[in-house]
């Protein structure tokens, strides 16, 4: 009875639907929103017939029956990774593109749509993927299709290539707002569930370049692993094309696992490609198991090296003496300091292999920058000294102390172009090698020279060897009128005047503390920078050798070491005086960068002549950086006089050691509030030191 009534039902549906088609004829609005109930009475064959009825009396066909263009592979084309888009919009080899045109009727999409959706109903996946790809065809512009296409896919277990129909149908309308469009909204939540997984992408199958930018952020060592993700991976990373990613050998600073064999080194260089490895570093040859043999493969198959660094050597390695290969050499830094107290090239171990004099000679026509970690001890007496016409960088120390005095300027003669020139620390004592000897050369004495550094951590030796490094110094700063210098930075733990208050490296005399006179007196027109943490030079001799460069606008850095107070002098007064002498720099508005170190004011200041230092900071208008120590003050009284500044200065980086812990926190805090990044340490040295053009 119950099946019966149900037949009578859809008679009684189907005769008065043919009533109303005898007096009306059904527009295509009409004709879908019947099919849509007979799909959702589950009938699915008269569904089918209403929605197809729909499609054939839309206006497009020009009254002929349409079919479907079958030249479109979209499955191929997105697997190839090609524009599905462009498939849909121009392929097209039949009559049905040269006989019709594209169509937006949206009665005619929403058929098809809807007839796609009954044949998955039906479970004939196969002809609602026709009907998808038809939409597709049809409006290639509109979400529709991509969405009734990558539904198919999923319900084929096809989910990558929904996943590109997705992202396809996304990219057409990328220049749509997410909002505008309801279908547009469901075409991204679809998306939603796959992206994650699909989005990803073997980095490999990129441009070149951007696989190299990729790569660049990988040290070294985690390269060679990456060749074991896959053949293809190895393939491609060992090809040709990416020769760049093997050229720049940088080992790490710490221990290795499993440092590169021999064997491993020499396929890494066939990689690099001609010319093999443009830099090698390696800062640990221990711990890298350097041997003569890894030695001599890196150097003599990186004919087109440019840098290189090798770290302490425990034992002297023999660099390649013959060849003269390296046309492009420009940076060596070699460290023969070792485990022992000796460089490794020291006169006890010459046999074994012996300062790389030979080596560098034959790089001689590139060579720019040179580090020397170890000084060998027959510099000290001006032998074995390379012969480097166009160096411009020169950095040379010991890790112990030597009490011999360092003959300073013979290595103007074996570097006559030096730009830069860095001694120690470990190299306490300079020598002049007699003054007279140089007095006809001193107009062509390193010409160039626009930086110079000097540190030591002690005074070593006897008195007049001390003052005779300090008068060495001062000759070289004497070189050129001075005016080719831009930095100067001298840490050296004593002060400018000796005890009977006579300058020893700055002076406001025109007379050297010799017999022998330099024809020069130093101008520092060019001076951009003085430093030093340790040397105590008094204001009125600053005053008199540095005001040029800070009236010709150039100084923008400079540093204020205070006196030591004897135990007679009230606290704080020799700092207050000290500062208030350097009144010839304050608020000058060249200056950018400052340092303070060594002071002692008032405990307990009640105004600003106790505490005078925040208002002299505050009077130079574009004062940044501070760097800021001192071992006279308890951590909590430093960190007061500190936020005294902060609020006074418009400071953006402070520089401190002297307070840590709880301290150094609140404080950061309380600089973080002004606007300012506190730093725990000393400011970083660059080196070579950059030079503004």
């Amino acid at each position: 009875m119950r099946r019966l009534s149900q037949s009578l039902h859809h008679i009684m549906y189907d005769m008065m639907s043919s009533s109303r088609d005898v007096e009306t004829e059904p527009t295509m609005a009409d004709l879908i929103e019947s099919g849509r109930r007979y799909y959702a009475a589950k009938r699915y064959k008269r569904a089918l017939e209403l929605f197809t009825k729909v499609m054939k009396s839309c206006p497009c066909a020009r009254g002929i029956k349409r079919e479907r263009c079958t030249c479109k592979n979209f499955e191929k084309v997105a697997a190839e990774g090609g524009s599905i888009f462009k498939e849909a919009m121009y392929t097209c080899k039949c009559d049905v593109g040269r006989t019709f045109s594209k169509c937006n009727n949206v009665h005619h999409i929403q058929a098809l749509d809807f007839r796609a959706a009954t044949f998955e109903a039906l479970d004939k996946l196969d002809r609602a993927m026709k009907d998808a790809e038809w939409i597709l065809e049809l409006a290639p512009r509109l979400p529709d299709g991509y969405l009734r296409l990558g539904k198919v896919a999923r319900l084929q277990k096809n989910h990558e290539y929904a996943w590109k129909i997705y992202t396809a149908g996304i990219e057409i309308n990328k220049e749509n707002a997410i909002g505008s469009s309801p279908k547009l909204q469901q075409l991204y939540g679809a998306r939603k569930p796959l992206h994650r997984h699909f989005s990803r992408k073997d980095p490999l199958t990129l441009p070149t370049e951007i696989v190299m930018l990729i790569f660049s952020y990988l040290d070294f060592v985690e390269i060679p692993p990456c060749l074991c993700v896959c053949k293809q991976w190895r393939h491609t990373l060992t090809s040709p094309l990416h020769d760049r990613l093997w050229r720049n050998m940088i080992f790490p600073g710490r221990s290795m696992k499993r440092p590169p064999t021999h064997d491993v080194l020499k396929k890494m260089l066939s990689w690099a490609g001609n010319g093999g490895a443009r830099k090698i570093v390696i800062p640990l040859p221990k711990t890298f198991l350097l041997t003569q043999q890894k030695l001599m493969l890196l150097l003599k198959a990186s004919t087109s090296l440019e840098h290189l660094e090798i770290g302490p050597q425990s034992e002297g390695l023999l660099f390649p003496s013959i060849q003269k290969i390296w046309k492009r050499l420009r940076h060596v830094s070699i460290d023969g300091t070792g485990a022992s107290s000796k460089p490794a090239w020291s006169t006890a171990k010459v046999h074994l292999g012996g300062f790389p004099l030979m080596f560098l000679n034959n790089a001689a026509s590139s060579l720019e920058h040179l580090t020397v970690l170890g000084i060998p001890e027959q510099w000290y007496m001006t032998q074995l000294i390379p012969v480097l016409p166009r160096l411009k960088t020169l950095r040379m120390s010991n890790t112990s102390t030597l009490r011999d005095s360092f003959p300073i300027l013979f290595l103007s003669e074996a570097f006559p172009r030096l730009e830069q020139l860095w001694i120690g620390p470990n190299i306490p004592n300079l020598d002049l090698n007699f003054l007279d000897g140089w007095r006809d050369k001193w107009e062509t004495i390193w010409n160039h020279l626009q930086v110079l550094i000097f540190e030591v951590s002690s005074i070593v030796g006897p008195t007049s060897q001390v003052e005779n490094s300090l008068l060495t110094l001062r000759c070289l700063t004497c070189l050129n009128r001075g005016n080719s210098l831009r930095h100067i930075r001298f840490d050296v733990p004593t002060e400018n005047e000796d005890r009977h208050g006579r300058p020893r490296v700055f002076s406001n005399s025109r007379h050297l503390l010799s017999d022998a006179e330099v024809p020069q007196y130093p101008e520092f027109q060019n001076l951009h920078s003085l430093r030093s943490k340790s040397f105590c030079i008094s204001p009125d001799v600053s005053r008199v050798v540095f005001s040029n460069a800070l009236d010709a606008g150039k100084l923008t850095s400079f540093d204020i070491v205070f006196p030591t107070e004897s135990l007679t002098d009230r606290v704080g007064d020799k700092s207050i005086r000290h500062l208030k002498d350097h009144d010839w720099i304050r608020g000058a508005p060249s200056i950018q960068s400052m340092g303070c170190y060594g002071f002692r004011f008032r405990s307990y200041p009640r105004n600003d002549d106790d505490l005078p230092l925040p208002q002299f900071l505050a009077s130079f208008p574009r004062l940044e950086t501070l760097s800021i120590f001192s071992e006279h003050y308890e951590e909590a009284e430093f960190a007061s006089v500190v936020a005294a500044i902060l609020k006074l200065t418009h400071l953006k980086t402070i520089y401190t050691t002297s307070v840590k812990g709880a301290v150094m926190d609140q404080l950061r805090r309380v600089a973080e509030g002004e606007g300012v990044k506190l730093t725990w340490g000393h400011p970083p040295q660059q080196w070579p030191v950059p030079l503004e053009a």
